[in-house]
């Protein structure tokens, strides 16, 4: 009996506090490595190495957590996955969006025994750095060789978290900035400027961005087109080439770009492909026809993982004038990516 006893406490889990964990990812190098083994990720994906159960998403309409708020946008979104042939599978339960604050945690088992084997009590911030990660590498991949301005989509913490991975990626540090709320534009143009950013511009008339900036980023939660109502600015551009990230798009209903200026796009490429046509941010557009039917074997819609193979389609020049649009829906393999990268650092902390 003693000996059960005594089994039974060797399997208890290890819990890592949010504290903790920040330790870990605010230190050098974290976010290129994390960069990078994304990118290896998306890689195994596309090479059928890695597999994801379907996604949970709670709280949504039409069946919201609460009923009588006005402006209501939480919701919660569990997603799970594994490589094959590593140690650990990982299940992440994330919850956020208006009114709720970010909260969450990540849940790591063995693939061997089915045991867990550690919580991390990260309340949301390990999925807001892997998405700003892969936001990063598809600016890395498809972003123009000079970038001269950053048009930035949004106020909230993504908008924070995906223009402090973009400092690891780009030398830019001038940014357009545009939000649906006078003070919160306010807020983070203070804050950005405070962060070593040179130069932080608020825009009126969201479109102005498609004129100005070499990388958009667009982090809201926005159930309606918001950038694209006019696509005759597209015409006045100042340099070639544009890229587009979106980051925001990801359950079914959200939408931050006009379909039309979707259909603009020289290159699509999602996290993966079947994900964006149903919650991400090619859902409209591909509804309404105005894309291209999914063929894996196609050249203009693509996923991130073969993407990443195709050398020739990555933007390599600076005549390279394609406009090119990346959308991130979220994918179960950053989870168990940022994750492992998480645990294992903490171990050696031990």
């Amino acid at each position: 009996m003693e000996d059960v006893m005594k089994e039974e406490k060797q399997e208890i889990p290890t819990i890592y506090t949010l504290d903790e964990i920040q330790k870990v990812i605010n230190t050098p190098n974290f976010a290129t490595d994390l960069i990078h083994a994304i990118q290896e990720g998306f890689v195994a994906l596309e090479r059928g190495e890695f597999f994801a159960c379907p996604i949970q998403t709670m709280g949504l309409p039409p069946f919201p957590f609460v009923e009588d708020i006005e402006g209501y946008a939480a919701q919660t979104c569990v997603k799970s996955g594994y490589f094959r042939g590593q140690d650990y599978y990982v299940i992440k339960i994330a919850s956020g969006g208006y009114p709720i604050p970010n909260s969450g945690l990540m849940q790591i088992y063995s693939q061997r025994t089915g045991k867990m084997k550690a919580i991390l009590l990260d309340d949301g911030v390990l999925t807001e750095i892997r998405t700003a990660a892969v936001g990063s590498l598809a600016c890395q991949l498809l972003g123009p060789s000079i970038i001269e301005t950053i048009g930035m989509v949004g106020t909230g913490i993504q908008a924070r978290y995906q223009l402090n991975m973009l400092k690891t990626v780009t030398e830019c540090r001038t940014i357009h900035l545009w939000g649906r709320t006078t003070n919160k534009v306010e807020i983070l143009r203070d804050e950005l400027l405070k962060d070593g950013w040179e130069t932080v511009h608020i825009v009126n008339d969201i479109d102005d961005l498609l004129k100005e900036c070499d990388v958009i980023i667009t982090t809201t939660c926005s159930r309606e087109p918001l950038l694209g109502k006019d696509l005759t600015v597209l015409s006045h551009r100042k340099r070639p080439g544009l890229h587009i990230s979106c980051i925001g798009s990801d359950a079914p209903g959200k939408m931050e770009l006009s379909p039309h200026l979707v259909a603009k796009a020289d290159l699509l490429v999602a996290d993966t492909v079947s994900q964006s046509v149903e919650r991400g941010e090619f859902q409209s557009a591909y509804r309404e026809g105005l894309i291209p039917v999914v063929d894996s074997n196609s050249s203009t819609l693509l996923s991130l993982g073969r993407l990443i193979e195709r050398k020739d389609l990555h933007r390599n020049d600076t005549e390279d004038g394609r406009f090119t649009i990346f959308d991130s829906s979220g994918v179960a393999l950053q989870d168990c990516i940022v994750a492992q990268m998480t645990y294992a650092a903490l171990n050696q902390q031990l």
